[in-house]
C-alpha cells in the first residue's frame, strides 16, 4: 500500500471521529478546554518563549530541510505592529525591539539594520519569516477545525486539531493542493507542542513540514527589547540593507566579465572544463534543490525535452547540494547534462546571490549574459 493511502485511510478515521468529537467540543468537552486555555496564554500573557525544531521533506523535489532556534515574543501595544521577538540559533539571530529590526550574523560578525520606515512599506513583512512560518501564537479558534481528536505520543495523552484546505495549483486549475494543518496540544501544561503541515497534489504527497516545541516559558510581564539582547554582536559592525545589498552584490559575476578559471570537479569527482573549446558557448544554471523558482525551469526545460540549440552547453551547478543529492535529483528530472555540486566551490567565483540564475560563458571565457530567473530569454538562448 503506498504512504499517501495509508495517510489517506488515517485522516478519514479522524475525520469521522473528530465530526463526533467537535460536535462535544460545543459544550465542554476537554479537546475545548485544553484549546481555549492554550490561546488564553498565548494571546492574553504578555511574553512566551520557546525552542522550536523543524523538519522539511521537499518531496517533491526530492530534498531535505532543517533547523531549530530559541524565539521570544512579546506583545509591545506601543509599538509599529503591537509585537517584538528575538530568535535565535547557533550563528544567526533576528531582533525586533518593535520598530527596527536587526539581522546578526555571527560567523561575518556584522549587523544588517532595517529600520521601522523600510519595515512599514509592507505590512505583510514578518508573515513568511522561517521563525514564524509554524508559530503557536497563531493558534486559531476551535470553529476553524474540520476535526479533533486524541492521541498518544511517548506516553503523553494529546489533543490534535486539525484544518484542510483544497485550492487549485498555479500551473493547472484543475489540480488541486490538498494542505493539511494539524495542531497538538498537551492538556496538561495547555502548551503547543507540535505543529504538521502536510501537502497534496492528487495522489502524491509533495510536501511534509514538522515543528516541535518545547521548553517554554510564559509571563505576564512584557519583554522590552534592546541592548540586554545583544550582548553577543554588541561590537559588530552595523550597515544598512541598502549597504548590505551594494556589498553583497559589488562581486557577482556580470556581462562583459573574463573568467579566470575553467576547470571544476563534476559531482562525479572528474574535472570539467566549463569554456575552452572552439565553437562551443556554456550555460551554467545555477540553482539548487528546493528552490521554487528553480523547479520551474526545471519544469519548463523537461517540457522541451532538454533539446539545445547547436553549439551549446548547458550545466548545473548548486552552492549548497552535494553529489549524491544532485545525482538522484537529476535522475528524477531526468536532467542529462552535467551537474557541479557544493564541493565544486563553483559560486566561490562566480559569486550568484539569486536563484535560478542563468550564465553564458563563449569559448574564450567572457561572460556574455547573466540572466536571473527563467524567461523567454533563457529559452531563447539554450533551445531550438
Amino acid at each position: 500500500m503506498k504512504p499517501i493511502y495509508v495517510y489517506l485511510f488515517v485522516l478519514t478515521t479522524l475525520l469521522l471521529a473528530g465530526c463526533e468529537n467537535a460536535k462535544q467540543a460545543d459544550t465542554s468537552t476537554d479537546a475545548k478546554a485544553a484549546l481555549e486555555a492554550t490561546r488564553d496564554k498565548l494571546h492574553n500573557l504578555a511574553t512566551h518563549s520557546y525552542r522550536y525544531v523543524s523538519f522539511w521533506d521537499n518531496r517533491f523535489a526530492s530534498s531535505t530541510y532543517s533547523d531549530s532556534a530559541r524565539v521570544r515574543y512579546s506583545y509591545l501595544p506601543d509599538s509599529q505592529f503591537g509585537f517584538g521577538f528575538h530568535t535565535i540559533d547557533e550563528s544567526f539571530e533576528t531582533l525586533y525591539d518593535g520598530q527596527d529590526k536587526l539581522a546578526i550574523d555571527h560567523e561575518k560578525r556584522k549587523v544588517v539594520r532595517l529600520t521601522a520606515g523600510e519595515i512599514g512599506q509592507d505590512s505583510a513583512y514578518f508573515d513568511n519569516l522561517m521563525a514564524f512560518h509554524n508559530a503557536p501564537k497563531a493558534l486559531p479558534a476551535l470553529s476553524a477545525f474540520r476535526y479533533v481528536a486524541d492521541t498518544m505520543i511517548a506516553g503523553d495523552r494529546l489533543f490534535v486539531y486539525a484544518i484542510t484546505s483544497f485550492n487549485p495549483t498555479d500551473y493547472d486549475s484543475s489540480k488541486l493542493v490538498n494542505t493539511t494543518r494539524e495542531y497538538f496540544i498537551h492538556p496538561e501544561r495547555q502548551e503547543v507542542t507540535r505543529i504538521r503541515k502536510s501537502t497534496h497534489i492528487d495522489y502524491d504527497t509533495v510536501q511534509i513540514i514538522d515543528y516541535s516545541f518545547s521548553a517554554y516559558t510564559f509571563s505576564d510581564e512584557p519583554h522590552v527589547f534592546g541592548p540586554n539582547d545583544r550582548q553577543r554582536s554588541l561590537g559588530y559592525r552595523e550597515l544598512s540593507e541598502a549597504a548590505d545589498d551594494e556589498e553583497r552584490l559589488s562581486g557577482l559575476v556580470k556581462s562583459g566579465d573574463q573568467l579566470n578559471r575553467s576547470d571544476y570537479p563534476d559531482i562525479n569527482g572528474t574535472t570539467q572544463d566549463l569554456y575552452g573549446k572552439p565553437g562551443q558557448e556554456t550555460i551554467v544554471m545555477f540553482s539548487f534543490i528546493g528552490c521554487g523558482g528553480c523547479e520551474y525551469a526545471m519544469r519548463e526545460m523537461k517540457k522541451k525535452e532538454f533539446a539545445l540549440r547547436d553549439g551549446v552547453r548547458l550545466v548545473y551547478s548548486s552552492p549548497v547540494d552535494q553529489p549524491e543529492a544532485l545525482e538522484k535529483y537529476f535522475n528524477k528530472k531526468e536532467f542529462p547534462f552535467e551537474g557541479f555540486g557544493k564541493d565544486s566551490r563553483m559560486n566561490d567565483n562566480f559569486k550568484v546571490a539569486a536563484f535560478p540564475t542563468f550564465v553564458q560563458i563563449n569559448a574564450e571565457g567572457r561572460v556574455e549574459q547573466v540572466i536571473g530567473g527563467y524567461d523567454q530569454e533563457v529559452e531563447d538562448i539554450i533551445f531550438e
